[in-house]
């Protein structure tokens, strides 16, 4: 994709597509700063860790997360990874912090090992799909496990309340189409923000 603006794609050969929609796919991959540094890296340019999360063959290295290739001790097979998804980084990183403790206290280390629970997904309103267990579910249980995930997953019992009474009030009424310029003018209020004191039209 060489470029997407007034409602044209237009692709590498040349080719052009009219659309208003975008649909945006990426993988994960580790930040390039690691490029730099001498520590070893895997062929998709994670640090190279232990179980307990240290970087291989580095004392004083840590790593978690996206750019850490951690083995997957609950997998099972040998050569498994950890994926690069949030689940298991907000884990790693309470492992990491024990354990960097626990090395300056001279304690013996933790190895990172979760099993993995599964994955939901919301697909509009009232509508999802979840895989946890081993089993299937769809519809609106999928969807409602996925809120009540995510709402689990929000930090402090304050934003927790404010978030489900957001999505409690708007299950009980509809959208609210004042927000819908945004939709047409998704740059506008970045633009704002940026100070170029341009404001599309329509906005």
């Amino acid at each position: 994709l060489d470029s997407c603006a007034g409602r044209i794609a237009v692709l590498s050969d040349g080719s052009r597509f009219p659309t208003r929609t975008v649909v945006w796919t990426a993988g994960v991959r580790p930040h390039p700063l690691l490029a730099a540094t001498d520590l070893p890296r895997d062929d998709r340019g994670r640090l190279v860790c232990t179980a307990a999360l240290q970087v291989a063959g580095a004392e004083h290295a840590w790593a978690a997360g996206d750019a850490a290739a951690v083995p997957d001790m609950s997998a099972g097979e040998p050569g498994k990874e950890c994926a690069p998804n949030a689940q298991h980084a907000v884990r790693q990183a309470r492992v990491l912090a024990d354990n960097i403790i626990s090395s300056l206290r001279g304690r013996p280390l933790r190895d990172y090992a979760h099993q993995h629970a599964g994955s939901v997904a919301s697909l509009g309103l009232h509508k999802g799909v979840a895989y946890l267990y081993g089993r299937k579910l769809k519809g609106y249980p999928a969807w409602l496990m996925h809120r009540v995930y995510h709402l689990s997953r929000v930090p402090t019992f304050n934003r927790k309340a404010r978030v489900l009474a957001e999505w409690s009030l708007a299950g009980l009424f509809k959208r609210e189409i004042v927000s819908l310029g945004s939709l047409e003018n998704p740059r506008a209020e970045f633009e704002l923000a940026a100070g170029t004191g341009r404001r599309p039209e329509g906005t």
